[in-house]
């Protein structure tokens, strides 16, 4: 059976928040690019994670702390991802807030998968060039 992606839980990401501005920006501009706003996540040790993370970032210059989407934590990130930069406070700021996703949806049990949606607001329409 076809679940609505409308049911889907959402991960949000408010432009407007500073403490996350870039990681939106970055992940909306992922989206417009065509990568997938529906994501699957899996439980992955962190090894497992760690080493897609690595693959995702392979030959990717630092420059600050290197964002990939589709996260490492879901199965659209297969080693071949969107890449944007953004600073390690915001980096730290966006695991606080898949964690807190993550946990309220139950997703950290061993062999739970999620469906969810990524969805950037308040993003400044006027930045967008037709």
């Amino acid at each position: 059976m076809k679940q609505d992606n409308e049911e889907l839980p959402t991960m949000e990401y408010d432009w407007r928040d500073e403490s996350i501005r870039q990681i939106a920006e970055n992940i909306w501009h992922a989206q417009m690019a065509g990568w997938p706003r529906v994501l699957t996540y899996v439980y992955r040790s962190k090894s497992e994670k760690s080493s897609i993370r690595a693959e995702s970032l392979r030959n990717i210059p630092r420059i600050q702390s290197r964002d990939e989407y589709p996260f490492a934590s879901t199965l659209e990130n297969e080693g071949s991802v969107w890449i944007g930069h953004a600073s390690v406070s915001q980096q730290n700021a966006q695991r606080d807030l898949m964690n807190r996703f993550y946990q309220r949806n139950k997703a950290y049990v061993k062999g739970t998968t999620l469906k969810f949606r990524v969805r950037v607001i308040n993003y400044p329409i006027d930045q967008v060039k037709s």
